[in-house]
This record gives structure tokens, C-alpha cells and sequence, in this order.
């Protein structure tokens, strides 16, 4: 159970800069979302606030509005790069729209979008996968009538507006570059089952096989859960095999970097041995060495754009389905390669 500070009055920012040992400028950097601190102090920082139980009154910034600008990013994905980037993306847009933005982390947390619309008024939500095809929280927003709008949804699950990129036809076009390279036995490492985008990454893996006449092994193909641990096993289950594959598509960046930790334990050299590719482009792809090979996923750009059809729902509000999608590319760095001969 969280604590309360000494006496009856909710706590302020300035317990929280307390009880973490910061400035509270600092504490309004965290809850602001800028990137601009330290991860240690940030996580002191958010401790203290679950242990004080505090809760921004954003309601109090926007007294005198007549509609309410503040908008919910939700989410539950456990790859902080990801999610950074897509956090970094709503943020700029709804500072230049002249919005606020608060997030929820769903991924642990029992509050429903009820608890959450009692107590901050929102102009409307963004929904990150897994949660953009959550039946329940998006019949909690639609019963509360709380505009929407969805990144990288199922496309078999129309509703209202969403944003996306072709994941299938991305994954596709990695794994016939692999295979342009020459390589053969091409090992997949598939994201969280709960994720559509893992779904269509692993679908346009197999059609690039089909496509280039390579039988589909499925022991070549490894269960994640988008994070770098699961990398690391994954990438363990694939190299433990006695035919190991010569390259390894990872469905996100997270596990190709544990594929690359898991290489160098064994001390496999990386594209010598091992080609290696993954998929997002988050930041982690340009610094890790070497660094990787992945497709660029407009992280940003489709928060940013999220923001934007949000402001359109809620200014002219819409029954048809719309859908955008934003252009990928294929980013090759350093760690493919032809395979050994």
C-alpha cells in the first residue's frame, strides 16, 4: 500500500522532491517526461511518488479551459526503447498542438480508464499495442466516451482511427535481404503473441521464404517477448542446435541486442560468424556494436500522427474506420553480412 506523507492534505511535488533526496524542478523534469535525466534519479523519483501516493492535478492546470487539453498515452510494452520513442513523439506534438500529455503504464497497474477519467477530465487517449486491440479498455473508452485512437492495431479488428506501418511486408523485405546475402538457415525470433505486430512480422518472414523456394524449418524459429533477455534465450535455443542458422531476424531491436550479448558470450563473431538484424530502429540500434541492421520503424512520426487524427476525432468525430500508414525502410548496418564459406 502506498504511504502518505504526515497529515490529511494530498501530497505536493515538493513531498515528492523530498522523499527522493531531489529538487523539485527536477521531479516536474520526470513527470514531464523530458529526457534530460538521469534513469537512476528518474526511478527514485517515480518510487517516490508510488510510495506517496501522488497524483498531478492536472484538472487544476486547465480550470479555466471550457474543454479539456489533456491527453493519455497508454501503454504496456516491456521495451523501454520503444516506448521512450513513442512517448517522445506524443509529447512534441501535443506541446505543439498546446496539449498535455500524461501516460499510463497498463502493463502491471489493476486502475481502469474509469479511475483514471474520475479523476483528470481528458480531451482523449492513445492506445500502444498491445493495448490497441484490448477489448476492455477500448469498451471502457467508448462507454465513457473518451476519443481514441490506435497504434499498430489488428487490421481484422476495425475501429475508429488508427495508425500503423506494414509490419509483414517489412519483415518480409529483411528476410529476402538475408537471403540476397546468401544465407540459407535464417532464424527468426518472434515477439510477445500478445502483440499483432509480432504476428505480422513472423507472417512476413515465412511468405519471404516461400518466396525464395527455402523450406520453412520450424525449429529455426524462437518464442520472445520483445525484450533483451528473452533475446538472450531465444538466440541460446537457435545457437545450441547442431545446423545453427548463419543469420538471426530478431521481431525488435531488444532481442537482436540480446542475440548479440548471447553471441558474445560464445565468443561468435558478429557478422563473421553471424549475421544479425532486428527491427524498429530505436536508438539502441545505432550504438550497440556492431551496430545493427534493422528496419526503421517511424516510432515517432506514428505517435505523432496518432496525436494529430486524435485532434480530428475530437473536433469532427467520425463513425468510419480510417486507417494511415506511414512508410518503413530497411536500415543495413554492420552486423550482416554474407555467411562464412
Amino acid at each position: 500500500m502506498p504511504r502518505r506523507h504526515a497529515g490529511p492534505r494530498p501530497a505536493t511535488i515538493i513531498d515528492v522532491a523530498r522523499e527522493a533526496g531531489v529538487s523539485f524542478k527536477t521531479v516536474s523534469r520526470v513527470l514531464n517526461g523530458e529526457t534530460n535525466v538521469r534513469e537512476q534519479t528518474r526511478e527514485r523519483v517515480m518510487s517516490a511518488v508510488k510510495t506517496l501516493d501522488y497524483r498531478t492535478n492536472h484538472n487544476a492546470r486547465n480550470l479555466r479551459a471550457q474543454q479539456s487539453r489533456i491527453i493519455c498515452l497508454l501503454y504496456a510494452n516491456p521495451s523501454r526503447n520503444y516506448v521512450g520513442e513513442i512517448h517522445l513523439g506524443a509529447l512534441q506534438r501535443c506541446q505543439a498542438e498546446g496539449y498535455s500529455l500524461i501516460t499510463e503504464d497498463c502493463s502491471t497497474n489493476s486502475r481502469t480508464v474509469l479511475a483514471l477519467r474520475a479523476e483528470t477530465r481528458l480531451a482523449g487517449a492513445i492506445l500502444t499495442p498491445p493495448l490497441s486491440d484490448d477489448p476492455e479498455i477500448i469498451k471502457q473508452l467508448q462507454e465513457h466516451r473518451v476519443p481514441f485512437v490506435r497504434i499498430a492495431p489488428s487490421e481484422t479488428k476495425a475501429n475508429g482511427r488508427d495508425v500503423a506501418i506494414d509490419d509483414q511486408a517489412a519483415a518480409k523485405e529483411m528476410t529476402l535481404y538475408l537471403v540476397g546475402l546468401g544465407h540459407q538457415r535464417i532464424g527468426f525470433i518472434r515477439g510477445a503473441e500478445t502483440h499483432d505486430q509480432a504476428s505480422g512480422r513472423y507472417v512476413g518472414y515465412k511468405n519471404a521464404l516461400q518466396e525464395a523456394g527455402i523450406p520453412f524449418d520450424e525449429a529455426l524459429v524462437a518464442k520472445g517477448d520483445f525484450t533483451f533477455d528473452s533475446g538472450i534465450v531465444a538466440a541460446d535455443q537457435l545457437l545450441d542446435q547442431s545446423a545453427r542458422p548463419t543469420a538471426i531476424f530478431a521481431s525488435n531491436d531488444d532481442m537482436a541486442a540480446g542475440v548479440v550479448a548471447a553471441c558474445y558470450r560464445r565468443r561468435i563473431q558478429i557478422p563473421l560468424d553471424l549475421s544479425v538484424a532486428g527491427f524498429d530502429d530505436t536508438p539502441l540500434a545505432a550504438t550497440i556494436s556492431p551496430s545493427l541492421t534493422t528496419i526503421y520503424q517511424p516510432s515517432r512520426e506514428l505517435a505523432s500522427e496518432a496525436v494529430g487524427l486524435l485532434l480530428e476525432e475530437i473536433a469532427a468525430p467520425s463513425e468510419t474506420p480510417r486507417r494511415h500508414l506511414l512508410e518503413y525502410r530497411m536500415v543495413p548496418r554492420d552486423s550482416t553480412a554474407p555467411p562464412r564459406q
